[in-house]
């Protein structure tokens, strides 16, 4: 029975697309997702209630994104996802979007820009906070962070929270947290990676290739650790209709470099020093104008540094800095704006144990400053947006206690921030863990068998950034502006979370040896006041003939959702589901545009001979409703599967090769530009294949 559920069913969608390559029957492939879904819960409920088990003997992964202090993930009191650097070089293609994907609950999705943000618990992206090393990233002066420009080649793994996440992070943190943390101290090593691939269906000429190159080495010199990551990639785009001048995702050339120095002493006190550079140029034709030569294209050139400084004594306590500058040139080869983004950032913070009382506190400076001009290339004159040397201050300070209390543990916390704009905000929460059945085991692990519960109520909130109230987004070459709004007003939210986990290991379901079986429920709820959103001005829009949006605050906003994911492990083969709802409408009960209601995620890992790997993953979501500015849904649901090989020849070569969205599933341009609303995304399917090589 188990072999039947864990292959047949996969095989038997696998064969409903390919005989429906270009007609999709959607009700048929609901119907299998949805049985594929319902088989593997009722295999683990079996499993909870007949099934003995052995001792746990996997090694657990240690988080901080909760707690701002290391702890095992199963003793965290705050649920937090982890994706390790294995798993991100195996899904993702150099990039942090396609990783982002694999965690249940998350909504990656393609910006007008031709970038990748993320939404988590019906937040948007500029809800969802995203860090390296737990201090903020691009774009320093917004929330909606580009995962296109964040490579993954100096990542240890991804933490990702879900919820409130003020107390800890401060602003922007309302949907929750990315947090990536990259490699510290690391074995001297030196890799080499090549991989190229082609848009096999929508590639713009035939002979066009993607390429990535990168290098990840590290040496001590002296008792310092010196690493070194460059990344250089070439992407010719693609187009779904090559005969007119119009292309529908842009070129690009990304190049990133990574440098790092880190010290270890003997009294456990230790330096780091990390210099960080991206480029990515972006191209894209968009239209003729007749009796000139040269077609319009949109262009992007973004430029961004960052220099980091960090002073830690183990656990006890670190002081680190952040500077960073991202300086980024868009628009129409006609007409381009320039804006220089600038951010400066001292964080402190200091652990201390009282007895069973875990106490950590932190305290934060930070400076934020944006200029921004438009550029009239037939002129050759310099148009101010009338966004020079804006700045904006705030310092922010935090407590957290965490108090063990026998195999239970409650967390409570509290931040002040002062903006120079916008006072004081404040933020509390209050998180406990309840282990039930059997507790840890002398190692600190939680023993099978055993059920946790987590519960949260937390505070969050987001002032609103200089981009919110300044910036001009002219994409007039697009068909739409963003106007900034110098009266916004700061958001708030009030978010209740429970977590209901259970996993079970090392035991024999139907004669199968089975290593791991997991099941995880949670349950979540937000109310949000002076909501800050787009809306349209329809008086602006109709005098310019472009769709002109600003930013506004609206009453309030209610979000509603659970997440479901189950894993079944065997030694050979290991499957994951996942199933997301949310319902997000605002005070007057409508609901919210560019917010799947559904999301299914699944994932097969089969070990195959000759030490392969393949990987099976399906993205499912549906349930869109359209925004104010569209007239008609033309398709609210959509599917991608992938599938990607890997194989370890020796202890110096490596290769891998695969299919993303293999059945070509995208969105249709016509619609588009009909005002219709259309999810499925700007992409096609994609053909790798790449070698790597340890020195």
């Amino acid at each position: 029975m188990g072999k039947h559920l864990n292959i047949r069913l996969p095989q038997r969608l696998c064969l409903i697309f390919i005989s429906n390559t270009n007609t999709i029957n959607t009700n048929e492939i609901n119907y299998y997702l949805d049985l594929m879904f319902r088989i593997a819960m009722s295999v683990l409920l079996v499993a909870v209630s007949q099934a003995s088990y052995a001792n746990q003997s996997s090694i657990e992964k240690v988080v901080v994104t909760g707690t701002r202090y290391a702890v095992l993930q199963s003793q965290s009191p705050v649920s937090v996802d982890v994706i390790t650097a294995e798993t991100i070089q195996t899904i993702s293609h150099g990039t942090l979007a396609s990783a982002l994907n694999y965690i249940p609950g998350v909504v990656v999705t393609r910006s007008q820009k031709d970038g990748y943000t993320v939404q988590m618990q019906g937040f948007g992206s500029d809800h969802v906070l995203v860090l390296i090393d737990s201090q903020p990233f691009v774009s320093p002066t917004g929330s909606s962070v580009d995962l296109d420009q964040i490579g993954v080649l100096d990542i240890e793994r991804i933490e990702v929270m879900r919820g409130a996440g003020s107390v800890l992070y401060g602003s922007s943190a309302m949907g929750g947290v990315i947090n990536i943390i990259t490699r510290k101290l690391r074995s001297d090593h030196l890799k080499l990676n090549y991989q190229a691939g082609s848009y096999s269906s929508n590639a713009i000429e035939s002979a066009d290739l993607t390429h990535l190159l990168q290098l990840d080495g590290s040496k001590n010199l002296k008792g310092w650790q010196s690493s070194l990551s460059l990344q250089a990639s070439s992407d010719p785009g693609f187009d779904y209709e090559p005969d007119t001048v119009a292309q529908s995702a842009p070129s690009s050339d990304k190049y990133l470099v990574n440098l790092g120095l880190v010290k270890a002493f003997e009294n456990d006190l230790s330096v780091s020093n990390k210099l960080r550079y991206f480029n990515d140029a972006k191209e894209k034709f968009r239209y003729s104008i007749p009796g000139q030569e040269q077609d319009i294209r949109y262009i992007s050139d973004v430029e961004q540094w960052q220099w980091d400084l960090g002073l830690a004594n183990g656990q006890n306590w670190e002081v680190k800095s952040r500077v960073l500058n991202h300086i980024e040139t868009s628009g129409d080869t006609n007409a381009l704006r320039d804006a220089d983004i600038s951010l400066a950032q001292l964080d402190g913070q200091i652990n201390w144990q009282l007895g069973d009382i875990n106490l950590v506190s932190g305290l934060t400076a930070r400076l934020d400053k944006l200029n921004q001009t438009k550029q009239n290339i037939t002129t050759g004159e310099i148009e101010s947006y009338e966004v020079d040397d804006e700045s904006a201050q705030s310092i922010q300070g935090f407590t957290q206690a965490s108090w063990s209390l026998a195999d239970h543990e409650l967390v409570f916390g509290t931040q002040l921030q002062h903006d120079s704009d916008f006072g004081l905000q404040s933020a509390s929460r209050l998180n406990s863990l309840f282990n039930f059945g059997n507790s840890s085991n002398a190692d600190g692990f939680a023993e099978d068998g055993s059920w946790q519960l987590r519960l949260g109520l937390g505070q969050s909130y987001r002032v609103p950034t200089l981009k919110d109230r300044f910036y001009v987004f002219d994409h007039s070459n697009l068909g739409y502006m963003v106007l900034g709004n110098e009266d916004l007003i700061p958001e708030e939210a009030l978010t209740a979370n429970a977590e209901l986990s259970y996993r079970l290991s090392n035991t024999i379901i139907f004669d199968i040896a089975v290593n791991q079986l997991s099941l995880r429920m949670n349950l979540h709820t937000s109310k949000a006041d002076n909501f800050i959103t787009t809306v349209v001005d329809a008086e602006a829009s109709a005098a310019s003939g472009l769709l002109i949006s600003r930013y506004e605050n609206i009453d309030g906003a209610d979000l509603n959702g659970f997440d479901i994911s189950a894993q079944f492990a065997m030694n050979k083969l290991d499957l994951q589901f996942s199933y997301s709802y949310i319902s997000a409408k605002d005070d007057a009960d409508e609901h919210l545009s560019d917010r799947p209601t559904h999301q299914l995620k699944g994932n097969l890992n089969w070990s195959l001979p000759y030490d392969m790997q393949s990987l099976l993953y399906v993205v499912y979501e549906s349930g869109e409703y359209p925004s104010s500015s569209q007239v008609g849904v033309a398709r609210d649901h959509w599917m991608t599967v992938n599938l990607s090989i890997n194989q370890s020849i020796n202890q110096h070569w490596d290769w891998r090769a695969g299919i993303d969205n293999i059945f070509d599933n995208h969105q249709d341009e016509t619609a588009i530009a009909a005002g219709l609303l259309d999810v499925r995304p700007l992409s096609s399917r994609y053909i790798f294949a790449g070698i790597s090589y340890t020195f």
